[in-house]
């Protein structure tokens, strides 16, 4: 058996690098708007109180968000999780067996961290993983956290664990077919806030929100309409619109709110709890 400091070595490098990859995405996406004072311009169409409010982003601002690399970075980040969860598996039978599998080795294209609901009923024979040398005990917690299998106990480590694992089973496989991953950049927590409006006293009455993406050259945010005490429209308005952004990725449900650091954070730990599940095997 190996100590304890060459044990899984592959498996956390892995998610070292996923780290580094989180961490770039996240650089790449707080820089695209990198420079621009204000985010939003207004437009209306006078007579009918109506205003638009788009965003008002120079022309390098609108290149350098479709030049941006946040797919790339997230199939890099997905490959790297995946890989590390696969390479628990080759190492564990190495250790089982006391010596690593040679490269001619029948079977070593299924070695890979299985996810999937119909797993947990196949491979019943004790002790083995397609054939090869396994801990019972890890086969058992493996079948219990394929997606589809039912919620934990309030308050078990594991509660989650199987959605969380099967979002990037989802995010890796995309990368293996070079499917774009990254699918809309949208403003989320809308707030539209009027400073001032002539005639004074004006207020929001009505309001059409556009499907606004600047992944997708779509500028629009929403339309407001602004009436004045007395049925007046305004001629002027000063707006002070909050309009933060989050990317969206298909399909990945939010965690924790639109961030979807929170999410990418939420893959990081989950795959550290599945190491450290193996690594405590042998411990």
């Amino acid at each position: 058996m190996p100590p304890p400091e060459q044990r899984f070595k592959n498996s956390i490098s892995r998610l070292e690098r996923a780290s580094l990859h989180r961490k770039t995405f996240e650089s790449e996406f707080a820089s695209l708007f990198e420079g621009e004072e204000s985010r939003a311009i207004v437009g209306k169409n006078k007579g009918s109180g109506w205003w638009l409010i788009r965003l008002g982003l120079s022309a390098e601002t609108i290149a350098k968000i479709k030049r941006n690399q946040l797919s790339l970075e997230l199939g890099e980040f997905a490959y790297q999780l995946r890989s590390a969860l696969d390479g628990l598996i080759w190492d564990t039978i190495t250790y089982t067996q006391g010596s690593e599998l040679p490269p001619d080795t029948k079977g070593l294209s299924r070695l890979e961290f299985p996810l999937s609901p119909e797993w947990k009923a196949t491979d019943k024979n004790e002790g083995s993983f397609h054939g090869f040398p396994f801990p019972q005990n890890l086969i058992e917690w493996m079948r219990s956290i394929q997606p589809g299998t039912a919620d934990k106990p309030v308050g078990h480590p594991d509660r989650g664990l199987q959605n969380t694992l099967e979002d990037i089973h989802n995010l890796a496989r995309f990368d293996r077919h070079r499917r774009l991953r990254v699918v809309s950049m949208l403003p989320v927590n809308h707030e539209l806030e009027i400073l001032s409006t002539e005639p004074a006293g004006g207020g929001i009455v009505a309001h059409e929100w556009f499907d606004c993406d600047p992944l997708d050259g779509k500028y629009d945010v929403v339309r407001i309409r602004v009436v004045c005490p007395g049925g007046l429209f305004p001629y002027k308005l000063r707006l002070k619109p909050n309009l933060p952004f989050s990317i969206f990725v298909e399909d990945i449900e939010p965690y924790g709110g639109e961030n979807i650091g929170v999410q990418l954070d939420r893959f990081i730990q989950a795959v550290q709890h599945v190491v450290d599940r193996f690594d405590s095997e042998f411990a």
